[in-house]
C-alpha cells in the first residue's frame, strides 16, 4: 500500500470515529435532554402534590399599620387591597390578617363584639369582599385571625349574659365571691391573673357575681363548656368560610378551657424572677391554660375547616414544645395544620446567646420533636414582639430571612421584615397598647407592643406614605427617608432585593422537599445544606457574630471544593462572593451578620 493510499485509510478511519462520537455524543446529549426532562417532571409533580399552604410564604398584615386609603390615620381593607401587586411581587402566598372584626377597639380589634361583621375604621364587608377578590386574582390566599377566647365586653351576648337572659346566662365564665371582708367588699374566687396585669376576676354588681378575663376586663372569657358558645364559634367561621376565606390563623387557643373547680389557687412560679404579684408571670399556670377539653374544640374546627377543599387553619400557642406539639395532633387524629413555632423569637430576645450552635439547638428541637408526617413552621417577629432589626440587629435581617424562607416548611414573616423596619420608640403620652398602658409610665417600655406597629414605611413622604392624615394612630418611625420600600426598590441591592430572590428560589423542589443536615456548626457560623435527589443542593451559610470571619466549610464534610454564590446579604460589598462567583469551600469569609447562599450538584 501507499504512503497516499496509507494516509486516505487513515483520514477515513478518523473521520468514522469522528462521527461515531458524534453519534454518541448526540445520544449522550439526547439522553441528558430526557434526563432533565423525567427530572423537571418529577420534581413538578413533587410540587403538585402538597397544599398550597406548604408551598406558600404566609405574611402577617397588622391593619390598621399597612395601609390608609381614607386619610383617618388608621389602616384600612381598601389600603391593604391596594398593595395586592406590591404583595404579589413580594413572593408571598399567603395574607394573614390581624383582627379586623367590629371592635370597642380596647385591645386594637382581639376584643370583639361581632364576629361576622367589619369595624367600621377597616370599612365595612363589601371592602372585605372586595379585597378578597383582589387577593385572589393575583393568587394569595386570605386568612383571618380568628379569636374564640373571649369577646368584648360590649358584645350583645355579654350584657345578656350580665342580666341572666337565657340562653346567654351561661355564655361566660361566671362565679360566686369566695366570701367577703367585714365592709361587705367580695373577694375573688381564687389568685388567677390576667396575661395584661391584675386579677383575672372582675365584680360586676347587676348580676353579683365575677366574671373571668384572662386579658382585658373589657376582654370577658367565653364559657366552652357550654355546647351553645361551641357551635356560635362554629357558626361565625362558616360565615367567613362560605364568604371565601382560605382559613384561619386561631389566637389564644391554651387559653379555651380552666380547671372546673375556679376556687383552686395556682402555685407561685418556681422559677421565675418576677417579684410582682399581679404580674402575670409570678404565677405558675397549672389551672387556666392547655386544659384537654381545648383539643376536643381544636378537633371540631378541624373537622369543619376539612369540610372546605384547600382551606387551613394554623393555631397561637406560647408554651414549652412538648406542649405545643400536641396542637398538631397524629395521623389519625389531625388537629392544627400547625402550631406556631415561636422557639426563634422566645430563645432570641437579644443577640446575647445568638450562636451558630444555639440556632441549631433551636432548629434541631422543632424538627426533632415534631409528630411525624407533620409540617413546621418558622417566625422570627410578630406583632406581640420586637422587630428583627431592632431585637438581634440590622445586620442580620437578611441573614434571618433567608434562614426562615429556606429552611423545611413554611416561613410566616411579620410586615416590614422584608425592608428591615426597626422599633419607634414610643412616649408615654403616644403609648396606645392596654398592656404597656397597664404598667403605668415606669415600668410601660417593658411591656408596650406599640414600637413594632407603626405604619408600614412605604416611601419617604410624611407618615412614610402610609396616610395623607396630620397624624397616625402611632407615629412613623424617623428613619422613614432611608429605610423604606421605595427606596429599596431602586436600590442595586437591598433588604427588599433579597427577600424577593429568596421568595423566588424557595419555589424550588429541594427547599420544598429537600433533606436538612448541618455540614458546619460554630460559636459564630452556621452552614445548613439543603438537598433533594438529582436537583441542586444549596448551602446556606450565616456569619450569627457581629465581627468578619473566615471559615473552612469543607472541614470534616463531604461538600465540593467549590460552590456558586447564589445570594448574599446586602452587608457583603466584596468582589469574591458576588452573585454568580465561584468560591472555594475552604476559604469562605462573612462579614458581621452576613448570610450567604451557595448552589452545586448533587452532594
Amino acid at each position: 500500500m501507499t504512503k497516499e493510499e496509507e494516509e486516505k485509510e487513515e483520514e477515513q478511519q478518523q473521520q468514522q470515529e469522528q462521527e461515531e462520537m458524534t453519534k454518541e455524543e448526540e445520544e449522550q446529549q439526547q439522553e441528558q435532554e430526557e434526563m432533565t426532562k423525567e427530572e423537571e417532571e418529577e420534581e413538578e409533580e413533587d410540587l403538585e402534590e402538597l397544599p398550597w399552604w406548604k408551598t406558600s410564604i404566609v405574611y402577617q398584615v397588622y391593619p390598621r399599620s399597612f395601609m390608609d386609603s381614607t386619610g383617618s390615620g388608621v389602616g384600612d381593607l381598601l389600603g391593604i387591597a391596594s398593595k395586592a401587586d406590591y404583595l404579589r411581587d413580594l413572593g408571598v402566598g399567603a395574607v394573614w390578617l390581624s383582627p379586623v372584626f367590629t371592635s370597642p377597639m380596647a385591645d386594637f380589634g382581639y376584643d370583639i363584639s361581632n364576629f361576622t361583621d367589619i369595624d367600621p375604621v377597616f370599612g365595612d364587608l363589601q371592602d372585605f369582599d372586595f379585597l378578597l377578590e383582589e387577593m385572589h386574582a393575583r393568587d394569595l390566599k386570605v386568612i383571618l385571625d380568628f379569636v374564640p377566647n373571649h369577646t368584648s365586653d360590649q358584645h350583645e351576648w355579654f350584657l345578656k349574659s350580665v342580666r341572666r337572659e337565657d340562653p346567654y346566662t351561661h355564655y361566660y365564665v361566671w362565679e360566686d365571691p369566695a366570701g367577703y371582708n367585714a365592709s361587705g367588699h367580695p373577694f375573688p374566687p381564687s389568685n388567677w391573673l390576667s396575661v395584661f396585669r391584675g386579677s383575672a376576676w372582675e365584680w360586676v354588681e347587676e348580676r353579683q357575681q365575677f366574671y373571668l378575663h384572662q386579658f382585658l376586663a373589657e376582654q370577658p372569657d367565653l364559657n366552652f363548656r357550654n355546647p351553645a358558645v361551641r357551635e356560635e364559634m362554629k357558626d361565625a367561621m362558616r360565615f367567613w368560610l362560605d364568604r371565601g376565606v382560605d382559613g384561619f390563623r386561631v389566637d389564644a387557643l391554651k387559653f379555651l378551657f380552666e380547671a372546673r373547680n375556679a376556687y383552686e389557687d395556682e402555685p407561685r412560679a418556681q422559677d421565675s424572677d418576677v417579684d410582682d404579684p399581679l404580674q402575670y408571670e409570678f404565677l405558675e399556670h397549672t389551672l387556666t391554660v392547655d386544659q384537654p377539653e381545648t383539643f376536643e374544640a381544636l378537633a371540631e374546627w378541624r373537622a369543619l375547616v376539612a369540610e372546605y377543599e384547600g382551606r387551613f387553619l394554623m393555631v397561637e400557642v406560647y408554651a414549652d414544645v412538648n406542649e405545643t406539639m400536641k396542637y398538631y395532633g397524629n395521623e389519625s387524629h389531625p388537629l392544627a395544620d400547625f402550631p406556631f413555632n415561636f422557639l426563634l423569637i422566645d430563645s432570641f430576645q437579644s443577640r446575647d446567646n445568638l450562636t451558630g450552635e444555639s440556632v441549631m439547638d433551636v432548629i434541631d428541637e422543632w424538627m426533632t420533636n415534631m409528630p411525624e408526617g407533620k409540617w413546621p413552621n418558622w417566625v422570627i417577629g410578630n406583632h406581640d414582639n420586637s422587630r428583627v432589626a431592632s431585637r438581634l440587629g440590622s445586620d442580620l435581617v437578611d441573614a434571618l430571612n433567608m434562614l426562615i424562607l429556606l429552611l423545611p416548611g413554611t416561613p410566616v414573616t411579620y410586615y416590614g421584615e422584608e425592608i428591615g423596619m426597626e422599633d419607634v420608640f414610643i412616649s408615654w403620652e403616644e403609648t396606645q397598647d392596654p398592656r404597656g398602658l397597664n404598667f403605668g409610665p415606669e415600668r410601660y417600655l417593658e411591656f408596650s407592643r406599640d414600637p413594632a406597629r407603626t405604619p408600614m414605611q412605604w416611601g419617604d413622604e410624611p407618615n412614610a406614605g402610609f396616610s395623607p392624615a396630620n397624624a397616625t394612630w402611632l407615629p412613623a418611625n424617623a428613619n422613614l427617608t432611608s429605610l423604606n420600600v421605595a427606596t429599596q426598590d431602586e436600590a442595586e441591592a437591598s433588604h427588599l432585593g433579597v427577600y424577593r430572590q429568596l421568595s423566588e428560589l424557595r419555589r424550588e423542589v429541594t427547599f420544598v422537599r429537600g433533606d436538612l443536615a448541618f455540614p458546619l456548626v460554630t460559636e459564630e457560623v452556621i452552614a445548613i445544606l439543603r438537598s433533594y435527589k438529582r436537583a441542586p443542593s444549596y448551602l446556606l451559610v450565616i456569619n450569627t457574630s457581629e465581627y468578619d470571619v473566615t471559615v473552612d466549610l469543607q472541614q470534616g464534610t463531604t461538600l465540593p471544593e467549590v460552590g456558586t454564590v447564589v445570594l448574599r446579604s446586602v452587608t457583603d460589598t466584596s468582589d469574591a462572593t458576588m452573585p454568580g462567583s465561584k468560591v472555594q469551600l475552604s476559604n469562605v469569609t462573612l462579614v458581621g451578620g452576613e448570610g450567604i447562599i451557595f448552589q452545586f450538584g448533587q452532594v
